[in-house]
């Protein structure tokens, strides 16, 4: 009984700390592309396949609005589809600056990933 309760609280803790979500996401499409600025930022800037999108979303940390806005520039270009998160059907965008969004409904929840140059490399 002990070990399950410390198995339990170790998966909890790893959940809680770990940038990966534990939340399920599954059923990523890409629909789109979409620049503001074609001649600055083109799709070969945010040129991801489905499952690249999906690894960018487990690697990114959460964040709130205002440290999105106040920390992070926000390229004038994006990838965007849907993407069935937690059983629900979403819509999502990554942008070039590693940056995103999935939005639930009127829930939107915010994305930054540090480590995701490898994603966005050209190579």
């Amino acid at each position: 009984m002990n070990s399950r309760i410390i198995t339990l609280t170790a998966v909890a803790l790893l959940c809680a700390s770990a940038a990966a979500h534990c939340e399920q996401i599954a059923d990523l499409k890409i629909t789109a592309f979409r620049s503001e600025e074609p001649d600055r930022c083109r799709k070969s800037d945010v040129d991801l396949s489905p499952a690249k999108a999906q690894e960018f979303f487990k690697r990114a940390k959460r964040i709130n609005a205002r440290i999105l806005h106040d920390d992070y520039d926000l390229a004038p270009c994006y990838i965007e589809g849907t993407l069935r998160w937690d059983g629900k059907i979403c819509d999502w965008n990554i942008r070039a600056g590693a940056t995103g969004r999935v939005q639930c409904n009127k829930q939107e929840m915010y994305f930054a990933c540090e480590a995701c140059g490898d994603l966005f490399d050209q190579k």
